[in-house]
Formats: structure tokens, sequence, C-alpha cells
């Protein structure tokens, strides 16, 4: 069974790793694009059309398209109960990222959120690595 799962750039695990990049990134990319076209005083502003204005939305939404066709592929070979949960060590990256990157704070409530998700996601590994001991 291991020799029909792909393996190198069409590795599944390499897929959601990149699939969690692609996530850190698009959000990076909405919230700096939203940022940089917000402007009160337009009417409609409120809902955000404005941030079409901005090609850091575009890339944003053509980001979005390749993580869903990576996510896809994913489920394609990873269980949905396994690939899920530890998607969402993005609820940790991209706190950081915008703490580092776009220099937002994170409150001490939140930095105790973010270990409880690394927690959780040591629990969830667990059974990752045995599924992949068994494809």
């Amino acid at each position: 069974m291991t020799n029909n799962r792909p393996s190198g750039f069409a590795n599944p695990w390499f897929q959601l790793g990149l699939n969690i990049i692609c996530v850190v990134l698009y959000e990076l990319l909405l919230k700096a694009g939203a940022k940089a076209t917000a402007d009160p005083s337009k009417s409609w502003s409120w809902i955000g059309i404005t941030g079409l204005a901005s090609p850091l939305i575009w890339l944003a939404i053509v980001v979005i398209i390749l993580d869903l066709v990576i996510w896809l592929y994913v489920l394609k070979y990873i269980p949905l109960s396994i690939a899920f949960p530890l998607s969402r060590l993005v609820d940790v990256l991209v706190p950081i990222s915008c703490w580092l990157i776009l220099k937002e704070g994170i409150s001490s409530l939140r930095w105790c959120g973010i270990a409880l998700v690394i927690i959780g996601l040591a629990i969830v590994a667990k059974p990752a690595a045995r599924l992949e001991e068994r494809l």
C-alpha cells in the first residue's frame, strides 16, 4: 500500500503543510489589503467592498483558490478527521505572524489560547503519526 502513496512534492503531508502556509499568507494579504483601502468616509466602505481596489486583496483571492485545490488534494489521501485538526495550526501561526509582521498585539489571554491550541495539536498529531505508519 505504501507504493501507491505520492511522494516528494505530491506527498499529501507536504501538501497539508503547504495548505497551512497558504492560509497564513492569504490572511496576511487580506489584512494588509483591507487596511490599505480602509476609508470610512466612502459609502459602503463598512462592508469591505473598498478592499477590492487593492492588488493585495486580488493576490489573496488567487492564493485562496490555490489553497482550495491543495485542500481537495489533501482530502483525497488524509482522512478529514486528521487533516482538519492538524490544519488548525493556522490558529497559532496567523496571530503570531500578525504579531511579528503586522506588529499587532497579542494579549496574555490570547497567548494562553495559542498554548491550548498547541497542546490540542500535539494530542491530535499522535494518531496522525500512527496513520502515517500504516500508509
